[in-house]
Order: C-alpha cells, then structure tokens, then sequence
C-alpha cells in the first residue's frame, strides 16, 4: 500500500489501473455469465455514446486544471475547484442537449434496442463526467491514501451494482442504473470534496485563463482521439469487411502502457504549477520517464515476440494477420515513454501542444494514403506509430528552442536508446522468423 501511495505518480498510476480492472471485470463476467450479446452491445453503446460525448473536453479540461493549482494556496480563500466544477458540470449538461438534438445520428454510431437505454445513459453521462474530477482534487490536495481507498471502494461498489442484475438475470436497464447508482455516489462525494476544499464564490479571473488553457487541450484531444476513427475509414474505403476486422483486432495498444504513461503525464502536471521547482521537475520527470522505461519496454518486447502466437489462439485462425498489425503498434512505446507534453502543458503553451496536433493528424493522413497502398492494412498502423513519434520530437524541438528545456534534462537519453534499439530489433526478429 506504502509503494503505492509514495508520490503523485504512483497513486494515479494505482488509480487508474482500478478503473481499467473494475471495466474488464464486468466485461469477462458479462460474458462469462451468459448475458447476450444484444444485451451487452446495449452495455457497451451507453459507455461508448457517453464518452465519445465527453471525454476530450473533460480530458483537456482536467490536464488545464492541474498546472493552474497552487496547493499551498489558502483554501479558506481559494474558489478554484468550485469554478472548474462549474465548467465542468456546464458542459455536461450542454453534452445532455447536444444528445438530445442529435439522437438520431447517434443512433447510427450505437442502437439501443430499448429507447429507456438512451435515457438512462444521459443520466449516467450526467452524473459520472463531473466525478471525474475526484481523483484530481485528491491529487492536488496530495491525499494519495484517500485516492487509492476512493478507487478500490468505488469500483468495487461498481462492479458489485452492475453484475448484480446480471446474475438475477435483469435486464441490461438495472445494469445501467448500477452504473447509475455508482456515479451518483461519485456525485455527492465530489460535491463534499469541493464544499471542504473550495470556496463557493465566481471567480473571473481564474475562468478565463481556464478556458483560455482548456479549450486549446480540448481541441487537441478531439484532434487526436479522431485519428483511430480516419484511419479506420481508410481501411474501409480500400477493403471489404473482413480485412477491416482483422485491422480492428490488431490496432490496439497494450492498455497497461497507456494507463501508467498517461498518467505519469496527469499527476506531473500539478508539479509544474510552482514555476520554482522547475529543475526539481525536471529530473522528477526523468526518474520517473526511467522508471517506466523499465516496466514498459519489456512488456512490449514480450507482447511483439508472442502476439503471432497468442492472436490466432485467442482470436482464432482467421485472425492471424491482426498479430501483424498488433505488433506494429506496440512500437507505440518508444513515443510513450517521452514526455515533452507535459512540460508544454505544465507551461501552460497549450496553442503550441494544439498547433503540432493538427500536424500529427495532416501527416497521419497524408502518410496513411500513402502507405496504404504499398502495404496494406500494415502500413496504416506503421503511418499511427511514424506520426506518434514524431509529434514527440516536434515537442521536444519546441520545448528545447522556445522553453529553453533540452530534452537530456527530462528523458534518459542512453537507457531510451537503448531500449528502443532492443525492442525495434526485437521486432524484426519477430516479424521475419516467428
């Protein structure tokens, strides 16, 4: 529990790996158990509607909130919280109208069999967005024990409330008020972290440079969130069902990687709110970055030299040619482990992290057209894996010439090298012999 709790990385770390544990619990127990696959598409199409409605702004607007607050503030005076609440819930609510205005194009993404279902996750949306704001004041507030306690009685509260009417055999609307029940637990404890952490005044000042910060990240993170969906619409447009299956099953990054990287990125933010500590967090970054370096590359090296085995045995057959695509995406780490992002968000140079997004995204597409058509579904995912890394070094380049930061200062650079040239080599071997 101590190993768990020393420092802001860990505990966010810990965190978020709950969350993904609680998810893949239900997820394995709703199959396990019996439950249709109508049911569980019905499942699955309230969190995916509800996300893809929310999370890159909500996203943008927690990475804005962390660098913006000073905990040594006095919080008998500090509104902060409250107002970013306010922004938060705002949007929400304009996310409920949003899908209101628009079923019936949402109900080409997701159908509900049941209309209630629609209902009930606006509900959910409603309630849960908001809530997510409850790790981050614990991280702010440095109360990592709290945070980790938060996780592992809310997702268990979570997993108990949703698989319950799985197994009395309920209909997929109790599983949806379980996650209902859960988010509004969530709600009223967010509403008590904010009453005894932040005052309840208008804050001008503090909004506009919110938004100001916020909606720049937003922006980013609907830029890059879309480029899974236009790569997919590539492979559409050049082969039939079957081969965009196969691409489906193999464009997937090792969730582990993308928990810890990202964050190790959210709980850094806060750091660099005191502009005084700015060396000190620098070589945290790097300590850390090293740190992760050392759990993540090996398990993408193990994932590259089994995946042509393990793909065909989970899968099946049919799903050989997923392996392939699969293990050019692990590569994704070598841009993971880089954290040049945060130290333009942590600085607040948001419009710089925006500009070189919509360079990610051009080239993304431009290189996906290109390779496409020379390597088929492969080349796709290497265009996802040339651009990722590239938008690392173009950040790099900007923090080194613009902030003054050289790279050597937050990234290991010989033990970086080194891993990436094992891992590369790791998958040529793999991808020429196994």
């Amino acid at each position: 529990m101590l190993s768990l709790t020393a420092n802001s990385t860990r505990a966010l770390q810990a965190s978020q790996v709950l969350r993904f544990i609680a998810m893949l619990t239900i997820g394995i127990a709703m199959a396990r158990f019996g439950y249709g696959k109508t049911a569980i598409g019905n499942y699955e199409a309230v969190l995916f509607i509800s996300g893809l409605l929310t999370t890159f702004w909500v996203t943008g607007l927690i990475q804005a909130l962390l660098p913006l607050y000073d905990s040594s503030q006095d919080i008998s005076n500090d509104n902060r919280l409250f107002n970013a609440f306010l922004v938060i819930v705002g949007l929400t609510v304009l996310a409920c109208i949003a899908a209101l205005a628009f079923s019936n194009a949402l109900k080409g993404i997701a159908t509900f069999e049941d209309r209630r279902l629609f209902y009930l996750m606006l509900l959910y949306l409603l309630l849960s967005t908001p809530s997510t704001m409850v790790e981050y004041i614990y991280l702010l507030r440095a109360k990592y024990k709290s945070m980790l306690y938060y996780g592992l009685i809310t997702y268990g509260i979570q997993i108990v409330l949703v698989l319950l009417p799985v197994l009395m055999g309920l209909d997929v609307a109790f599983t949806v008020l379980g996650l209902i029940g859960v988010s509004a637990i969530r709600f009223v404890w967010l509403l008590y972290l904010i009453g005894i952490n932040s005052k309840y005044s208008i804050n001008v000042d503090f909004l506009k440079g919110y938004l100001g910060d916020g909606i720049p990240l937003s922006l980013k993170f609907l830029i890059s969130s879309s480029g899974l969906y236009i790569d997919q619409l590539i492979i559409g447009y050049y082969y039939d069902s079957s081969t965009f299956a196969v691409y489906r099953f193999g464009a997937r990054e090792i969730p582990l990687i993308t928990i810890l990287a990202v964050s190790l990125s959210n709980s850094m933010l806060a750091d660099f709110a005191d502009r005084q500590k700015l060396k000190q967090n620098l070589n945290n970054l790097r300590n850390e970055s090293l740190r992760l370096m050392h759990i993540l590359f090996p398990v993408s090296i193990a994932a590259i030299l089994f995946a042509r085995w393990l793909f065909p045995s989970v899968f099946g057959a049919e799903f050989h040619d997923s392996a392939n695509v699969f293990m050019i995406y692990c590569l994704i780490v070598v841009s993971r482990v880089l954290f040049p992002q945060t130290i333009a968000q942590g600085l607040r140079k948001n419009m710089a992290v925006l500009f070189i997004s919509i360079i990610e995204m051009t080239l993304n597409i431009i290189l996906s057209l290109l390779l496409v058509k020379y390597f088929g579904i492969n080349g796709v995912a290497a265009a996802t894996v040339i651009v990722y890394t590239l938008e690392k070094v173009l950040l790099m380049a900007y923090n080194a010439y613009s902030l003054k930061i050289p790279a050597v200062t937050y990234v290991p650079v010989k033990v970086f090298l080194a891993y990436s040239l094992i891992t590369l080599l790791a998958f040529a071997f793999a991808w020429s012999f196994l």
